[in-house]
């Protein structure tokens, strides 16, 4: 993939506190598309798991979106060539190989999925996907307690970027914040945005989201946003929210609180170059 020398790209976050019914999380999240649209959005981003918000359908709904033809795959596509955005599907679980990055296609008897992001360009043309890598296996004190996302996804293989009228842009899905050389890799890969549809618990989000997305910024002297799940999805389920958009020097150019909502922002490329030339920190690298 190549460096495009982009000037401005006019971002679209969504934000939603999905629920187990199907039909109501995806009119909302054609809402919140339509309204990042209306602003004025090239590209929208949709939290993690927007579609299916845990439950135990995943390897049913995982099958039946192992090819282009799956009912949420063909939504996102729909979506994006409707309201002519480059749109990234947060996460929906799937069982296909990934020709992106050679994952393979999982055996339906292990019954695991992958989680995975899928990228469409404003005609409806899937673009990208990334299966995401580091799975949140970890005890937290809320009522949910214990978190074992490996017991229903598999993870995928590696590190993946899409290439667009922006440039090259990273993926990345929630757990994945807490693990720095997956960012540095993206941006050896020439990304200078890195987008992560994200549904951290309200816990952990409260103490870590904001610092995370901003020390994978700084030391990777990129833009990072993050989509965020944000409420009550259940009596033992909570998410923390506060979808927002940093720049190469760790600055909020905007950012939500918790419920349903979207924001809208402008990246200057030019922010990007400023930083990097006054503070070399990429170049000034010992160790690769």
């Amino acid at each position: 993939m190549t460096q495009k020398n982009w000037q401005q790209l006019t971002l679209g976050l969504v934000q939603m506190v999905s629920a187990k019914s199907l039909d109501d999380n995806l009119a909302a999240a054609e809402q919140q598309i339509k309204a990042c649209a209306q602003a004025g959005a090239e590209l929208v981003m949709l939290p993690e798991m927007f579609a299916i918000f845990g439950g135990g359908d995943q390897l049913a709904a995982g099958q039946a979106e192992a090819t282009k033809g799956g009912p949420l795959r063909g939504f996102l596509s729909s979506m994006a060539a409707r309201y002519s955005v480059y749109l990234v599907g947060g996460s929906i679980p799937c069982t296909g190989a990934n020709p992106y990055t050679g994952a393979p296609e999982l055996d339906e008897q292990r019954s695991r999925v992958y989680a995975s992001c899928f990228v469409y360009d404003e005609q409806g043309l899937e673009v990208g996907r990334y299966d995401k890598v580091h799975l949140f296996d970890a005890q937290v004190n809320d009522a949910q307690g214990q978190y074992r996302e490996s017991d229903t996804f598999a993870p995928g293989i590696k590190p993946q970027c899409f290439s667009s009228p922006w440039g090259n842009i990273g993926l990345a899905i929630c757990y994945d914040l807490r693990f720095p050389e997956y960012f540095r890799q993206l941006v050896d890969l020439g990304c200078e945005l890195v987008l992560v549809p994200a549904a951290f618990t309200y816990t952990t989000g409260e103490a870590h989201w904001d610092l995370l997305l901003k020390a994978r910024a700084v030391e990777n002297q990129c833009f990072l946003a993050g989509a965020a799940q944000g409420g009550d999805h259940s009596k033992r389920r909570s998410t923390w929210g506060h979808s927002c958009v940093i720049d190469p020097w760790g600055k909020t150019l905007a950012s939500l609180k918790r419920g349903e909502g979207h924001l809208v922002c402008t990246l200057e490329r030019q922010r990007l170059l400023d930083v990097r030339q006054a503070l070399p920190a990429l170049t000034n690298r010992r160790l690769n």
